[in-house]
């Protein structure tokens, strides 16, 4: 248990340091954005490319992306019908039902528990749930701001996008990699890509904890998403691991933790982006929801790999 504590225990201090810069005015108004820029674009991309580089594809895994794209479709069908029975008004309940911040803090915190060769596995459980982001989650997101949203416009954003290149380029150059003998050019290229993904954890936790912001109004509502986003997730993440991850594709325990890693996630950070920001009620409850869930996903990850090594 002390192992495990201590692997993370460099991210939870980024994520501290990132708070106290934050107390400080460390940074500008705005350079924050600007960190996470080069995140989005630069080092995330970077990862993601060496994580599907190194991952072999089977035919089998095209079930897996299924799957994990109709749960983050259930899940929000699941906010619809909670949001009756719990009687919420905002229409932002279900959208926070699905999808997974992994960009942002999934990566960090399993490789901050795994460590990089076991990179591959938690990339291998992100696609699915990257395809439902995009079509799926930003377009009703879109419809809610603005009444609708250009399929042309979603498609284009998708394919220029730098995450879903660096995805499919990965996977390119992973399957070529056999035909090409590797000489100091592609070493050096490599390389560099190595080292500008690393830059992904310490900036993504150094920025999680610099805009951690909890506020009193709407915090009721957020604790009560959260409570019922997790326990839903964890009961399904438990079963499709156990049931479908091991038994059905004989994948191994680190793919069944990857899964329930993401499933503890929080929501996409990308709603409260994609959402109307002069609706102050609504965007203090989405804001509010995705800081109180990021510090309870960190915890119960931590937890899941203590309780599951």
């Amino acid at each position: 248990m002390l192992s495990t504590l201590f692997s993370v225990l460099p991210v939870l201090m980024f994520f501290i340091l990132g708070y106290i810069l934050k107390r400080k005015n460390f940074l500008r108004e705005g350079s924050s954005r600007e960190v996470k820029k080069i995140v989005s674009d630069l080092a995330l991309p970077a990862l993601l490319f060496q994580a599907f580089f190194s991952l072999e594809m089977e035919s089998r895994y095209l079930l897996l992306f299924l799957l994990i794209f109709l749960c983050c479709a259930l899940m929000v069908l699941a906010g619809r019908l909670t949001a009756r029975l719990f009687r919420v008004q905002s229409p932002y309940w279900p959208l926070m039902m699905g999808g997974f911040e992994m960009g942002m803090l999934g990566y960090a915190l399993f490789l901050s528990l795994y460590g990089s060769e076991h990179l591959s596995k938690i990339a291998l459980m992100d696609l699915g749930q990257v395809l439902f982001v995009f079509f799926v989650l930003i377009p009703l997101l879109l419809h809610e701001k603005e009444g609708k949203s250009s399929p042309a416009g979603l498609l284009y954003s998708f394919i220029t996008s730098p995450v879903i290149l660096a995805i499919f380029g990965g996977l390119i150059a992973g399957a070529l990699r056999s035909h090409v003998e590797p000489n100091a050019l592609s070493d050096a290229l490599g390389e560099f890509i190595t080292l500008l993904g690393q830059l992904t954890v310490p900036l993504i936790a150094l920025m999680i904890g610099y805009e951690l912001n909890l506020k009193r109004e709407g915090m009721a509502l957020a604790l009560k998403t959260v409570l019922v986003r997790k326990g839903v997730l964890l009961i399904l993440g438990l079963f499709i691991g156990k049931f479908f991850i091991r038994g059905v594709m004989g994948l191994s325990r680190l793919h069944e933790i990857a899964l329930l890693t993401m499933f503890l996630l929080p929501p996409p950070f990308v709603v409260s982006i994609y959402m109307a920001q002069d609706d102050g009620d609504n965007l203090d409850y989405v804001n509010n929801t995705l800081s109180l869930s990021t510090v309870v996903s960190i915890a119960m990850v931590i937890l899941c790999a203590v309780l599951m090594s």
